[in-house]
């Protein structure tokens, strides 16, 4: 068990390439209605310790988020909020976006913003050169991609630019542990984001982790979250229930031993909980 794993805490981060820190554990609001779900989703996120929130353009959540960030009491320097491009991947549609989004989110700056898909017919070279400038305006502290695969980086970013991104943020759970892209990204200093750690409770009843969460005295969703971390990848965990966003959040009171890694990396089958799937030059 490395050391790291041995730290881990609910303030634990992790070092980006560019001097700045993420927390390890984040609060995703994917599909969480904007509105009141989304609000007292944050507002339980937060009351549960949570000080990572991550969104998107395309959630139409960003000012259910802004909202309850600032009714929270939590001041925003201690919160780490994460955003995402817009579709429109264009100069002008990405400074729009992005200063849409801070408006939505009530913030001066977001903690990364990330190119949230990858463009089936243009190079991401110039959407990058935006996030630069972006950051250098101090609009985004970090900056980062999701969703890209090796051949992506390959091809399509990194020939075209010495600014490497400080984050991947694609789906990677038990059951689909992405391992030529988590080791291409540490290889290159890129930390990996994991969206949908859960598998979006499609496989909870596996007895292999039925086994391990009775062993730790957890529940499966416990020990999904942990393995992530306990790899070093960020996890990003969603609800809407209070009673799961604080049960998604105690994960630091235990921790996995090599054996049960082990069982449950063997787990790892390339079981994608989405219909999207990142083939070929995506």
């Amino acid at each position: 068990m490395s050391a790291f794993t041995q730290l881990l805490s609910p303030d634990s981060t992790l070092a980006l390439n560019d001097g700045n820190r993420i927390p390890v554990l984040g609060f995703g609001v994917f599909q969480v209605r904007e509105g009141s779900e989304c609000e007292n989703a944050v507002r339980a996120a937060l009351e549960a310790g949570y000080r990572h929130i991550d969104t998107a353009h395309i959630y139409g959540n960003e000012a259910s988020v802004g909202k309850a960030v600032a009714a929270s009491g939590v001041p925003r320097e201690k919160i780490f909020i994460t955003t995402k491009t817009p579709p429109d991947q264009s100069p002008q549609g990405l400074r729009k976006g992005l200063e849409n989004s801070l408006r939505l989110l009530r913030a001066d700056y977001v903690d990364l913003y990330l190119i949230h898909w990858p463009l089936s017919d243009v190079t991401l070279a110039p959407a990058w050169e935006m996030l630069q400038q972006f950051r250098a305006e101090g609009k985004c502290r970090s900056i980062g991609v999701s969703n890209i695969t090796v051949q992506r980086f390959e091809k399509a970013l990194l020939p075209h630019t010495s600014v490497i991104p400080a984050v991947n943020q694609i789906e990677v759970h038990v059951f689909c542990r992405r391992r030529e892209l988590v080791d291409y990204c540490a290889g290159k200093g890129i930390v990996v984001e994991a969206y949908s750690p859960l598998a979006r409770a499609q496989r909870m009843g596996d007895p292999t982790l039925a086994r391990i969460a009775g062993e730790c005295g957890v529940t499966p969703a416990q020990v999904m979250i942990r393995l992530v971390l306990q790899h070093g990848i960020v996890a990003l965990p969603k609800s809407s229930h209070p009673s799961r966003i604080k049960e998604n959040c105690a994960v630091f009171g235990f921790s996995l031993s090599d054996a049960q890694m082990a069982a449950l990396d063997a787990l790892d089958e390339e079981y994608y909980s989405l219909t999207w799937r990142p083939q070929g030059y995506y």
